[in-house]
């Protein structure tokens, strides 16, 4: 493709439902970088089978890591990061193609993502995630946060307006609730590691916070019964991490993840100190 060379980068673990989707709609690129974190459902298998893909297994040690592996091995001048359950529309990709062949472009972009509720509830709410970055300039955070967000100190920062990314939909109430849980082991663990404790009025603090946030602010009670559900379930992630802070619990809670949705590989630690860092 004439103009500046884009690579997408891509972070997958066990996603060989929703994957294929997602890179279907990364054709417009010029390449295609996909870092699998050692899956075992059938992910690799059928990343290895694609033509159009560079594919890297590397155990996950840090989010910003696992990012810096990915882009270290793309060749582009842009770097698009993605995750496997994501997809770029025609008119994002139209946009993104638009933009970096602009020569006031700035280094960094923003973009919109529309999440829907699960598949069997009615509603969506909407983020936005600086994800296109010029290749010379795209670092991490260096943390053991599982989401390092891109380091944009220092640089200039755009939205790209005009299109957005969809976001797969989890199939349904319970899936949702068991990430919930698998997230709040993760965010728990690392908020333990610094000498962090639950009590009552994190309890209902943090709880009621979630809850209003996505109740109110973004809409939730727009969508009745179904809105209710959602906003009740994100103040229940908030509610689970404080009840694993109080709980009395020798066992690291990264090994009580159930390895479902929202699960990182088994051995995997969030812990300062205990893995690589994104240079």
């Amino acid at each position: 493709m004439a103009g500046p060379r884009l690579s997408a980068v891509v972070m997958c673990f066990n996603e060989k439902r929703v994957i294929g989707r997602c890179l279907d709609a990364l054709a417009f690129c010029d390449e295609i970088v996909v870092v699998d974190d050692c899956s075992t459902d059938g992910t690799w298998e059928l990343l290895q089978q694609r033509a159009d893909v560079r594919p890297f297994q590397h155990r996950h040690t840090t989010f910003a890591a696992q990012r810096q592996y990915g882009k270290d091995r793309a060749t582009g001048d842009w770097i698009l990061t993605m995750d496997a359950d994501e997809t770029v529309t025609p008119a994002l990709a139209r946009r993104i193609r638009e933009t970096i062949a602009r020569a006031d472009a700035a280094d960094v972009y923003e973009i919109r993502r529309i999440n829907p509720y699960p598949r069997t509830l009615d509603g969506h709410f909407w983020t936005k995630h600086p994800r296109l970055v010029r290749a010379e300039k795209c670092r991490w955070v260096v943390t053991d946060d599982p989401h390092s967000p891109l380091d944009t100190q220092g640089l200039r920062v755009a939205i790209l307006e005009g299109a957005h990314l969809d976001h797969e939909p989890l199939p349904d109430v319970a899936t949702m609730l068991r990430k919930n849980i698998n997230r709040s082991l993760i965010v728990a663990a690392l908020d333990r590691s610094k000498g962090r404790e639950g009590g009552l009025l994190s309890l209902l603090g943090s709880s009621l916070g979630r809850f209003f946030k996505y109740y109110v602010r973004e809409g939730a009670w727009r969508f009745g019964a179904d809105g209710l559900i959602f906003a009740a379930a994100c103040g229940f992630e908030a509610f689970a991490k404080q009840a694993f802070l109080v709980e009395r619990q020798d066992r690291p809670l990264e090994q009580m993840q159930d390895g479902g949705p929202g699960s990182y590989p088994a051995g995997t630690t969030f812990v300062s100190g205990k893995g690589e860092k994104a240079a």
